[in-house]
């Protein structure tokens, strides 16, 4: 019977350094040796690990938290500015995937902190018909045409199965079909090389 082969995967956003290297040497003792052993950092340069383990540092991403962020001028000179109609949910997605498909880098930043209460954004009572609105707009303004059925039917699984409200999934399938009978503006796909190096960052446009 041949023996297995082992490979490891440790998730860091490079903040627990002492703890890093103790798994790492915690790893290197195991009876059954690692074939590979991957250290991936979550926004974060690791300098300093030992040089049997492969070492891959993610700074770019696909969209950006709209509570704390910095946008490039000429960037938005480029792409335009937020989608107005969208007012409340997935307009950082909508800009992120315009300036992504214009060549523009989204960089995580994990050592600029913002510091806010723990709040629910169902706090607010139009939150699950624009989340489900505006995820159909984007959808349509963006996808190249046979990922948007797709992405769509994607994200109604995932709603059904993750909404414990009966109110909150009845105003979300309002909002859905929202955003099927209207317009959230004009449609620009985007490129498929886009679709591409959205799926390489780790977030193909059909989730």
């Amino acid at each position: 019977m041949t023996r297995p082969r082992v490979g490891v995967a440790v998730l860091t956003m490079g903040d627990r350094m002492p703890g890093l290297l103790a798994l790492l040497t915690s790893v290197a003792r195991q009876d059954e040796a690692a074939a590979r052993v991957v250290v991936v950092g979550n926004g974060t340069a690791l300098p300093g690990l030992p040089e049997w383990v492969t070492v891959v540092e993610l700074g770019p991403v696909t969209t950006f938290l709209g509570g704390g962020h910095a946008l490039s001028m000429p960037m938005l000179e480029e792409t335009g500015p937020w989608p107005d109609a969208f007012f409340f949910t997935h307009e950082e997605t909508d800009l992120a995937w315009r300036a992504i498909d214009r060549g523009w880098d989204i960089l995580y930043e994990p050592r600029l902190v913002l510091q806010h209460p723990k709040t629910s954004p169902a706090r607010h009572a139009v939150y699950y018909r624009m989340t489900a609105r505006n995820r159909v707009w984007l959808a349509k303004r963006h996808l190249p045409a046979p990922l948007v059925p797709v992405y769509l039917g994607v994200w109604v699984a995932l709603t059904v199965a993750r909404t414990r409200s009966v109110a909150g999934l009845r105003a979300w399938l309002g909002g859905f079909a929202e955003g099927i009978r209207t317009s959230g503006g004009p449609r620009r796909p985007m490129r498929w090389r886009t679709v591409w190096r959205l799926t390489r960052l780790g977030r193909p446009p059909v989730i």
